[in-house]
């Protein structure tokens, strides 16, 4: 399922407007401490597809110019993209940030052997999945070619793994990303 099908199948639409109720909720959420420029940055995250300014405003219960201010601030640091020229002004969430986000605060919270040894079990799992399932990607994996198709426990546990496989790929790149970080911060001049 696409991430597309995915959002839709959650309440968001594909053209990325959320519901009113979906909408409703997330203001519930918000504290009424939250300044604009917070609501902005919570909403920012979820534009998945380009998104109006006034919708940006609407959803923040702010003016159009305060959410365009906001969104030129938040498109300046990477957190969303511009979309398209001419009006109405879209942004959209920048897909690359939230990686970036994760091997960053990973970078922060571990040391360089702390991030090492970490790989280091992830790669131990990669591996494992590859001799279990003779093939070096997990996208490589039919649980059907497998497991009898009639054996839906079987297939399910073949899809778990692919998951779990999936999942220590991405977690390598962001460690990864982090120790290159590392490296970077160390090696820059003071």
């Amino acid at each position: 399922m696409s991430e597309r099908d995915m959002e839709s199948a959650v309440g968001i639409p594909s053209d990325g407007v959320p519901s009113d109720e979906t909408v409703r909720q997330e203001r519930e959420q918000w504290d009424e401490g939250k300044t604009v420029k917070e609501r902005v940055y919570e909403t920012a995250l979820t534009l998945r597809e380009p998104t109006p300014v006034s919708v940006v405003a609407d959803r923040t219960e702010c003016t159009p110019e305060s959410a365009r201010r906001h969104l030129l601030w938040f498109a300046e640091i990477g957190i969303v993209e511009p979309v398209g020229e001419g009006q109405p002004a879209q942004f959209q969430r920048n897909r690359a940030y939230f990686p970036w986000k994760r091997a960053n605060e990973a970078r922060r919270s571990h040391s360089s052997d702390e991030l090492a040894t970490r790989l280091e079990t992830l790669l131990e799992h990669d591996r494992a999945y590859q001799d279990k399932y003779d093939v070096s990607d997990p996208t490589q994996v039919s649980a059907f070619d497998i497991a009898d198709p009639d054996d839906h426990d079987a297939v399910e546990a073949i899809w778990a793994d692919v998951n779990d496989w999936l999942t220590v790929r991405e977690e390598q790149r962001v460690l990864e990303h982090a120790q290159r970080l590392q490296r970077e911060q160390q090696s820059a001049p003071a």
